[in-house]
């Protein structure tokens, strides 16, 4: 990724890291919010993308980056959000 496209990508994440927090935080029932959540994301990411091929990809590299990150904050137990 180049340096631009790194911190868009940071910042992204921790602002979304941010709200989930909110909502969990709140009196918002944790699976519901990140579900609706994720159901928003995946909408825009759907009507956005020019073709298939395209969504399943940023998909897959979604999950790519979360599977990675979530290895190491396993290895971190104080960064495991549960």
């Amino acid at each position: 990724m180049s340096s631009d496209l790194e911190k868009d990508f940071d910042l992204a994440s921790e602002m979304m890291n941010e709200l989930l927090d909110d909502f969990e935080n709140s009196d918002i029932q944790a699976g519901a919010a990140m579900g609706g959540a994720l159901t928003a994301l995946l909408f825009r990411l759907i009507v956005s993308s020019e073709d298939q091929s395209t969504t399943l990809g940023m998909i897959s590299s979604a999950m790519h980056h979360a599977a990675a990150a979530a290895a190491m904050a396993v290895e971190d137990d104080d960064n495991v959000r549960h």
